[in-house]
């Protein structure tokens, strides 16, 4: 009870300590401490169990409160003293020998609200989920092609009450009534359908707060064929300073690229499905409105807002990717995947919500292992 207690109060202050595991803080006895897990400082861990066990002084509860940092996936962090915080060793990363060689380079020379037809194969690693929701056989989401047997995509996109059943994954589509696509110059392959072995979603997906951990990946059953130019991978940012020349912490006011065959329409009741990849440019921001939308998540770094330009992502382009291309070279890469978005799309002033790729890369690593 005493630690349920402590768990509301740490909520509770949660937004007021912005720090990140391992950061320096100050603790209540403006000492310089180390932001860390409560297993990591043996004096507040026997404080703790004093409280459990009803031994603890009055004022137990508020040294633990006050003692917050910060909240990292549910669990709470600690300022500790720095001379009595222990060092907990960095995991190693999984292999990224999962991840192709070759991965997110486009010839690029706007569910996609005031956007424009891309051009032919600008987007090489898009994907389209085809199946039935309620029903009703339909193209219901997007997703990402970042290995050979892998898709990045949406958990919301299977959520139990939607009642879906996907048939199959359609990649290197263009324009839906055209086989094949083809431009002034050059004509794209036939789309390769492939089934899915299996749909892997976030084992936390909508357990802590609404749509929380909304990222999923499809196995494939049998490999995409690359082609590199109308069918490639798009790379995963494991290194952001290496893969995209600045670190996260420098996101707010880049612009990222959103694309899609989702609803055209600003009209909620209103289903306007494109014929051709759309593809919209959106300035990544952290707004009033995305700073409150941020709040309904334990962690705020769990997802990027975009958009907010008249500008969106709508109904259809959930699970699709938006990319990043690093200055220095000529690689895009994945950066969030299309979650939550305005009833009406491409609202003014209003940003849509995208999960947060580099947060859950080492979920994404671990999953894709052999």
């Amino acid at each position: 009870m005493a630690w349920l207690i402590v768990t509301v109060m740490v909520m509770m202050v949660m937004e007021a300590h912005a720090q990140h595991r391992g950061a320096s803080c100050q603790t209540p006895d403006d000492v310089a401490g180390v932001c860390g897990s409560l297993n990591n400082c043996p004096p507040l861990s026997r404080l703790l169990k004093q409280v459990r066990s009803g031994t603890a002084p009055q004022d137990s509860l508020k040294v633990l409160q006050s003692s917050i940092c910060h909240f990292d996936n549910g669990e709470p962090l600690l300022c500790c003293s720095a001379s009595q915080a222990t060092p907990t060793p960095t995991p190693p990363r999984p292999s990224q020998g999962v991840l192709p060689a070759r991965c997110g380079n486009t010839p690029l020379a706007d569910r996609i609200i005031d956007g424009e037809d891309a051009p032919l194969s600008a987007w090489p690693w898009m994907v389209l989920l085809r199946g039935t929701v309620d029903g009703r056989r339909a193209w219901f989401c997007g997703g990402t092609i970042i290995s050979e047997l892998f898709v990045l995509t949406a958990a919301h996109c299977f959520k139990p009450e939607l009642n879906v059943e996907l048939e199959y994954v359609r990649i290197g589509e263009h324009t839906l009534s055209q086989n094949p696509d083809c431009d002034a110059v050059d004509c794209a392959p036939i789309p390769q359908d492939i089934t899915v072995a299996e749909i892997i979603l976030h084992p936390e997906y909508d357990t802590t707060c609404k749509e929380c951990n909304d990222i999923a990946l499809l196995k494939l059953s049998a490999p995409a064929q690359f082609d590199d130019t109308h069918v490639m991978p798009i790379c995963l940012p494991v290194d952001p300073l290496q893969d995209l020349g600045f670190g996260e912490e420098e996101f707010a006011n880049k612009y990222v690229w959103a694309a899609g065959w989702g609803s055209t329409s600003r009209d909620p009741s209103i289903r306007r499905q494109p014929d051709t990849l759309q593809q919209v440019l959106l300035p990544l921001k952290n707004t009033v409105h995305c700073n409150s939308l941020k709040r309904n998540y334990p962690d705020p770094r769990m997802v990027l807002c975009a958009g907010g330009d008249g500008k969106d992502t709508c109904s259809g382009d959930s699970g699709g990717p938006i990319t990043l291309f690093n200055g220095n070279s000529p690689k895009s890469f994945v950066v969030g995947v299309t979650s939550l978005g305005p009833v009406a799309c491409g609202t003014v002033d209003t940003q849509g919500i995208y999960t947060n790729v580099l947060y859950y890369m080492d979920w994404i690593l671990r999953t894709m292992q052999p």
